[in-house]
């Protein structure tokens, strides 16, 4: 309604209030998280070091650099953009050791000869010639990144409201958001070198905490699984540490690492930890990683003073439905009438077996559909599927029967149900040393009917933890047996 005279200025103390109320507010929580997050003036040249690095030299350039005193640059050097790979590191190799000499020969007490010597004494004014020895072995190589930093800022959008949902929900800071920037660049599909995967890069063995990996399924490629598995791990790592400078750095070399390096140096002090702590294990990514993080954060908080004005992605917009029964993607698709490469983006976890035919999506597999397909649940998706219309029946009788999946978190479907309630075993758990032949002639199943009703292409494909079934679906009471074919 229109404001009379007499509201206006209420309105206008209102609005004073409200303002002042926002901004001790909004100081607060930045003291909130100075205190959670510190950033300590002797890290400081650290996060600078980082934040050239994400802004200011791309993947075709980089910093020849000492690997402990990160305020030492000798040099940027800089690549052709098709320089292959070999010839790049020969160039890195050759630069390195040009200045590992030069540092060398000043230690030696020889006086600097030309420019480059100059500079590099320059940059170790104080040294003495053991520090200078010392620090020939330090020379180190770092590449650009502001290249897929910038990517990664405009990708970071179509995940950016369901991380910080869950960081939310989690209790966690929000600023914890801006990890990936720092372990992929916001790539759902990056997979490192020593096997790492995803958005928030977990290695096979960690996921396996939080996340089904197995060789249908790699929980490790969705955003939005990984996204809550980091959430537990983090969280995890500080209540067992106690501080979030120790938990992140944990979350790079693992919670009984940093474990040792607090009861080694008797301190939680991210400095003296950065600075003292000396293990075979904690090399420069683990003694960086806080750092780094700063410095994406610091980045990350203002994006438009290091790269201008950035698009974002926009999020992703999906409809859930939980698998009610393992089924081949041909027959999904078939079910469904979606176009299969909508489906596959929206479903990053499923992996190539899948969509080849060699594995079914398993049962309890919530499948994300495009967010027009609102109209789908599981008991339909069922109906679909089997061609029955009495599916609802054996639903409820398996949740009444509280007949659960092990592998896929379901309470059971109206395949799944009826298997489960008959009697004798239903399926074999893979063992480190099974193979399919040993499998079929220790329960009894001929081989060629274990790998049917698996749908297993060959003696290779099988894998630690998979369930397998040794007795065929049975339909629920009244449903046809349709089988599920690809």
């Amino acid at each position: 309604r229109a404001k009379g005279p007499a509201e206006v200025p209420y309105m206008k103390r209102l609005t004073g209030l409200l303002l002042v109320l926002f901004l001790c507010g909004f100081s607060c929580l930045a003291a909130a998280s100075d205190e959670l997050l510190p950033r300590p003036p002797a890290l400081g040249p650290d996060v600078q070091f980082w934040i050239r690095v994400y802004t200011q030299i791309s993947t075709d350039a980089g910093f020849i650099h000492d690997q402990h005193d990160l305020s030492v640059t000798y040099e940027t050097l800089r690549f052709g953009a098709d320089m292959p790979p070999a010839a790049r590191q020969r160039e890195v190799d050759a630069e390195r050791r040009r200045f590992h000499d030069i540092l060398l020969r000043l230690a030696g007490g020889a006086a600097p000869a030309s420019p480059e010597e100059r500079h590099v004494r320059a940059l170790w004014a104080d040294a003495s010639p053991a520090r200078l020895a010392a620090a020939a072995d330090d020379v180190r190589f770092q590449l650009g990144q502001s290249d897929r930093f910038r990517a990664g800022l405009v990708r970071a959008g179509a995940w950016q409201s369901h991380i910080a949902e869950v960081l939310s929900q989690m209790g966690l800071p929000p600023e914890l958001a801006v990890l990936p920037d720092v372990e992929s660049s916001f790539n759902p599909a990056a997979y490192s070198k020593v096997g790492a995967a995803g958005l928030w890069q977990f290695l096979r063995s960690t996921g396996r905490r939080f996340l089904r990996i197995d060789a249908g399924v790699d929980e490790r490629f969705d955003p939005f699984r990984e996204t809550e598995a980091a959430a537990q791990l983090l969280a995890y790592n500080y209540r067992l540490l106690g501080t979030w400078p120790l938990a992140i750095t944990a979350y790079n070399h693992g919670a009984a690492g940093m474990l040792r390096a607090r009861e080694q140096l008797g301190t939680t002090d991210i400095v003296r930890i950065v600075h003292d702590y000396h293990s075979p294990s904690f090399g420069f990514a683990s003694r960086n990683f806080y750092v780094s993080f700063l410095a994406a954060l610091a980045v990350a908080q203002d994006p438009q003073k290091y790269f201008g004005a950035l698009p974002r992605s926009e999020p992703i917009r999906f409809h859930e439905v939980r698998m009610p029964a393992r089924a081949p993607a041909a027959a999904l698709l078939r079910a469904l009438n979606i176009d299969r490469r909508a489906l596959e983006q929206l479903n990053p976890a499923l992996r190539p077996a899948v969509w080849s035919g060699r594995r079914a999506i398993p049962a309890g597999y919530v499948l994300r559909l495009p967010a027009g397909e609102s109209s789908w649940t599981s008991q339909l998706l069922a109906q679909r599927l089997t061609g029955a219309h009495e599916v609802k029946v054996a639903l409820t009788a398996a949740a009444a029967t509280n007949v659960l999946d092990s592998r896929a978190d379901t309470a059971g479907t109206a395949l799944q149900a009826a298997a489960a309630m008959a009697s004798g075993p239903q399926f074999y758990l893979v063992q480190p040393q099974d193979t399919i032949s040993s499998i079929a002639d220790r329960t009894g199943v001929p081989l060629a009917r274990l790998m049917t009703l698996n749908a297993i292409p060959g003696q290779d494909f099988l894998y630690e933890g998979e369930r397998l079934r040794l007795v065929p679906q049975a339909p629920a009471p009244g449903v046809a047996a349709t089988p599920l074919t690809a």
